[in-house]
């Protein structure tokens, strides 16, 4: 995800929702990692892998609108 370190700041200082976005994000991301790295995965653990990324998926598509309302407020 390409957004501004500064700008991501200045968001989560004024919008605890999207604050709380974007710190689940990078949790769903680590769990990910966590089970991408495993050698193998029980059918349990793929089901929850892929479910982790449609999570992620879908909170990362409001945190992009967020910050594409937030800019176009900016202007």
């Amino acid at each position: 995800m390409v957004v501004e370190e500064d700008l991501v700041e200045k968001i989560c200082r004024e919008n605890k929702e999207f604050k709380k976005l974007w710190e689940n994000h990078y949790e769903l991301k680590e769990k990910i990692q966590e089970f991408e790295r495993m050698k193998y995965l029980t059918p349990e653990e793929e089901l929850e892998r892929k479910k982790l990324k449609k999570i992620k998926l879908k909170e990362k598509d409001l945190i992009m609108q967020m910050v594409s309302e937030y800019r176009s407020k900016q202007v």
